[in-house]
C-alpha cells in the first residue's frame, strides 16, 4: 500500500532517490541507523524579486492596517500615541527583517526558521526547531488564517448591507475564501503566485487611495466633519502596561508577514540578491504607508467613531469621503479582496514548511506524502492538512469577539519564536564566523531591539489590566495562555519522535541537520564559495561552477585570502557544494 502511495505522490526519480534516502517502505523494519540523506530533485525556482517581495507585502497588508487602527486607538486613547507605535512596529520589525535576511542566505533551503534554529541551537535534539515547526502548523498559521476569513466576511457583508450578523454569515464567506484559495494552491503554483501579486497591487492601490484622499481631506478638498483628533495632541493618552502590551501586540500582528518568504527560499531565483531586497524592501514600504494610512484614517474618522468602528475602520473612512456608493460598497469589496492576497500568501508559505517538516522525519510517516505531486508540482498533501486545521480554527470558537482572541492567539507563540531566531543570527555569528554562504551580515543593536520587543509582548500580555471593568467575553489572559500551552504541548510529541522512536528503531532522525553541519564544515575548511555575481553558480539554474563548466573550485581562507585550485575530488565532492544545498530546497 505504501508502495502504491510514494507512486502516486512521486515520479521515478524522486521514488528512487526516496527510497535510498529513508529506507524502505516500513520506517521502523530495515532503515539503517544511520541513513544518508540523498541530494532531492531541485525545486522549480519559481519565485522572482516580484513575487517575493509580493509575499512579504501581501501577508503583512492583510487585515491588520485594515481592522486594528480601530482597536489600537481605544488601548492608547490618542491617534498620536497611535502613530508612534505604528513607527516603532516599521522600526522593530526591519531590525527582525535583517536578522532573517542574513539566515535565510545561510541556509537556503524551504523551511526557513524551522531550520534557522535547528542549526543555531541544536540541543537538545533540535527542540526549539520542532517546537516551531509544532505550533506554526497546529498554531499559528492555520490560527491566523481562520480569524482573516471573517474579517472578509465583515467587509463584504457591509459591501451588501447586511446587518445583525451572528458572526456566522461572515465565517461562512470565511470558509468559501480559505477553499479556494486552498483549491488554487492545489492546482498551480505559478498561478498562486500571480494571483498574490495581482492581490499586492490592489491593496498598495487601496491603501494609497485612502492615503491620497486624506490629505485632500486634510487639505479642505472634501467635505467632511472637523475632528481634534490630531490637534489634542497626547491629551487623553493612557498609561496601562497590558493595554500597550495588547496594543503593540496588533501592531506586530500587522506587520507580521516579512518572514512569510523564507519558507520557501528553495524556490527562490537568486537569493543573493532578492532575499534582502524583498524582505527589506517590503517592511520599508508597508511601514510608509501604515503610518500615512493611519494619519488619514483619523484626519476624517472621529476618535468615538473609530473606536466603535472595530474592525471596519477603513470602510467607515471611505463611507465619509466618497459617500454610499463608493465607500461603502467598492472600497469594503477590495478591501477584502487583499485580506483573501494574505490568506494566500499564508497558504502558499506555510504549506512549504510543513512539507519540510514532513522531509525531515519530524512528522510521523511524512516522508510518504512529503514533496510535490508529479503532475501539479504542488505539494497537496500539506496544503490539505493545513486546511483542515484551518477551518477547526474558524468554526470551533463560539460567536463573538473570535477575531481578537484568534490574532492574540497565534501572535504570542509567533513573536516567542521570532525572537529565537534572530538571537539565533547573533549566536550563529559566534558559532559559525566564517560560514560559507553569509553574504549579508544584520545590524545586531537592531537585532537586539527586535528582540526585546518579542519578549516585550510574549510576557506583558499576562499582566492584569488596570481597568477591572473592562467588558471583554473572555479572561485577559487567556489568549496568551492558550499560545503557552500549545507550545509546551509540544514537547510530548517532540520526545515520543525525535527521542524514544529513535532509540526503539534505531532511526536516525537527526541526519539532516548533522549532513548540514558537516557540509558547512566541509566547506569552511576547503574554502569552497560560490562567487557571487560572476557566473560561476547560476542559482537560476542550480548548477555548480566547476561542474557546469569543468573547472575546478577555487579554495579560499576564511578570511578571504585565496590559494591554489584543489583537484574535484569525485561524485560526492560536487553533491557536498553549497550550491547543490541552495538548489535542492532541503535535504
Amino acid at each position: 500500500m505504501a508502495d502504491v502511495w510514494k507512486r502516486l505522490w512521486y515520479d521515478k526519480t524522486e521514488h528512487e532517490e526516496s527510497n535510498k534516502a529513508w529506507g524502505d517502505k516500513d520506517e521502523s523494519a530495515t532503515a539503517p541507523a544511520t541513513p544518508t540523506p540523498s541530494i532531492r530533485q531541485a525545486a522549480k525556482k519559481n519565485i522572482g524579486i516580484f513575487s517575493a517581495t509580493a509575499m512579504g507585502i501581501s501577508l503583512m497588508m492583510g487585515s491588520g492596517i485594515f481592522s486594528t487602527p480601530a482597536s489600537i486607538l481605544g488601548l492608547v486613547g490618542t491617534p498620536a500615541m497611535a502613530l508612534i507605535l505604528w513607527g516603532l512596529g516599521a522600526v522593530v520589525s526591519f531590525g527582525g527583517a535583517t536578522a532573517f535576511i542574513e539566515l535565510g542566505l545561510m541556509y537556503r533551503r524551504n523551511g526557513g526558521t524551522m531550520r534557522f534554529l535547528a542549526h543555531a541551537f541544536p540541543k537538545p535534539r533540535l527542540l526549539l526547531s520542532y517546537l516551531f515547526a509544532w505550533v506554526m502548523i497546529v498554531c499559528i498559521r492555520p490560527g491566523a488564517i481562520a480569524a482573516n476569513g471573517p474579517v472578509i466576511g465583515k467587509y463584504w457583508l457591509y459591501a451588501a448591507g447586511v446587518s445583525g450578523d451572528s458572526g456566522w454569515q461572515a465565517r461562512g464567506v470565511g470558509f468559501g475564501c480559505i477553499t479556494g484559495v486552498t483549491l488554487i494552491n492545489i492546482l498551480s503554483a505559478k498561478w498562486s503566485l500571480r494571483l498574490i501579486n495581482l492581490l499586492t497591487v490592489v491593496k498598495i492601490v487601496v491603501i494609497l487611495v485612502i492615503v491620497v484622499t486624506g490629505i485632500v481631506a486634510a487639505a479642505g478638498g472634501v467635505n467632511v466633519a472637523h475632528n481634534d483628533n490630531w490637534s489634542r495632541g497626547f491629551e487623553g493618552t493612557k498609561g496601562d502596561v497590558h493595554a500597550y502590551a495588547s496594543a503593540l501586540t496588533k501592531v506586530f500582528w500587522a506587520y507580521d508577514g516579512f518572514t512569510n518568504l523564507v519558507y520557501s527560499l528553495g524556490e527562490l531565483r537568486n537569493p543573493e540578491r532578492n532575499l534582502p531586497w524583498s524582505i527589506g524592501g517590503s517592511v520599508v514600504i508597508v511601514g510608509v504607508l501604515y503610518i500615512l494610512a493611519n494619519v488619514a484614517f483619523f484626519i476624517v474618522v472621529p476618535i468615538d467613531v473609530a473606536v466603535n468602528s472595530e474592525e471596519i475602520l477603513a470602510a467607515e473612512f471611505t463611507f465619509r469621503v466618497f459617500g454610499d456608493s463608493v465607500g461603502r460598497i467598492a472600497l469594503p469589496i477590495l478591501i477584502g479582496l487583499s485580506v483573501f492576497g494574505a490568506i494566500c500568501a499564508q497558504t502558499y508559505g506555510v504549506s512549504r514548511l510543513l512539507d519540510s517538516a514532513n522531509e525531515v522525519g519530524f512528522v510521523p510517516y511524512g516522508r510518504m506524502i512529503c514533496g510535490n505531486h508529479r503532475k501539479l508540482g504542488t505539494p497537496i498533501a500539506s496544503l490539505l492538512m493545513i486546511y483542515v486545521l484551518s477551518l477547526v480554527y474558524l468554526l470551533a470558537p463560539p460567536p463573538g469577539k473570535v477575531f481578537d482572541l484568534l490574532v492574540d492567539f497565534v501572535q504570542w507563540s509567533t513573536w516567542l519564536f521570532y525572537g529565537l531566531a534572530a538571537a539565533g543570527a547573533i549566536v550563529l555569528r559566534y558559532t559559525k564566523p566564517h560560514h560559507p554562504l553569509r553574504t549579508f551580515r544584520s545590524f545586531h543593536p537592531l537585532n537586539g531591539l527586535f528582540i526585546i520587543f518579542c519578549i516585550y509582548i510574549t510576557v506583558f500580555p499576562f499582566v492584569p489590566p488596570s481597568d477591572k471593568a473592562k467588558d471583554t467575553p473572555y479572561p485577559f489572559y487567556l489568549s496568551p495562555l492558550l499560545g503557552l500551552i500549545t507550545t509546551i504541548l509540544g514537547i510530548a510529541p517532540w520526545y515520543f519522535r525525535l527521542n524514544w522512536w529513535p532509540k526503539k528503531t534505531g532511526i536516525n532522525l537527526i541526519a539532516w541537520i548533522e549532513e548540514e553541519e558537516s557540509e558547512d564544515a566541509r566547506n569552511v575548511s576547503e574554502g569552497l564559495q560560490c562567487t557571487r555575481q560572476t557566473g560561476e553558480c547560476s542559482d537560476r539554474e542550480g548548477d555548480c561552477c566547476h561542474t557546469r563548466s569543468g573547472s575546478a573550485p577555487t579554495s579560499g581562507n576564511p578570511d578571504g585570502r585565496t590559494s591554489s585550485p584543489k583537484p574535484s575530488q569525485g561524485p560526492n565532492r560536487v553533491r557536498s557544494h553549497p550550491c547543490l544545498s541552495a538548489r535542492s530546497g532541503s535535504q
